[in-house]
């Protein structure tokens, strides 16, 4: 059986999370604080030596990281529920948007950021919270942008851009997830608020959400 070293406020461990629950692979779940004892902290770099969330153990020689590569090896691996839709125009369309979240956005606000702008920058929570929130606007303001223009030339979906769920949709809910949580105003996005709402009236998506993990804080 996979396993997966995830933690339950993770962004990118909730891609992770809904794929496997999309595509219905049985995994374990091991949640890994790496905030409290030090032997866990060096246990888990035995497994993940860049000591991030989330890493997938595959194979007894194979642990994969870096969420973007997980998602990878679940598409080919378990290809009967794909989340690359369509021709390859629109798996491209696809993967173009998913990297905005992968890629531009979540980097700039994960929780070790964060932390080096609090502990080693000295920076106060006002600005730390303006940085926070400057590049959630500066992802979703295009994401929006290309969403509203695919739903007026196609036919409007109830996900991103095609009828069932696809790796953008994966990408796109742990960022709203994370935004509504620390209360980030979304008014101007009613595209994805939209799918949002779609994608979160589905069994895979609502198992994956952090509210529907333990607490291991």
């Amino acid at each position: 059986m996979l396993q997966l070293f995830t933690h339950h406020r993770s962004v990118s461990a909730h891609r992770v999370r809904i794929a496997l629950n999309y595509k219905g692979v049985s995994y374990k779940s091991i949640f890994t604080d790496m905030d409290h004892a030090r032997g866990d902290r060096l246990s888990y770099l035995n497994v993940n030596p860049q000591g991030l969330i989330p890493a997938l153990w595959a194979e007894d020689d194979l642990v994969i990281s870096q969420s973007s590569a997980i998602l990878e090896y679940l598409e080919e691996r378990y290809p009967e529920r794909p989340l690359l839709h369509g021709d390859i125009a629109e798996r491209a369309r696809i993967r173009s948007f998913a990297q905005v979240a992968i890629a531009d956005t979540h980097p700039l606000n994960n929780l070790r950021v964060l932390r080096y702008l609090r502990d080693d920058m000295n920076v106060p929570y006002e600005k730390r919270r303006e940085w926070f929130e400057h590049w959630i606007h500066k992802a979703f303001a295009p994401m929006e942008s290309i969403l509203a223009n695919h739903a007026r030339e196609h036919d409007e979906h109830s996900y991103c851009f095609t009828e069932k769920p696809s790796l953008a949709d994966v990408c796109l809910v742990p960022q709203v997830s994370m935004a509504e949580r620390y209360d980030v105003n979304l008014s101007d996005y009613p595209t994805i608020r939209r799918v949002y709402r779609a994608c979160m009236t589905l069994a895979a998506f609502q198992a994956a959400d952090p509210d529907n993990q333990p607490d291991t804080r």
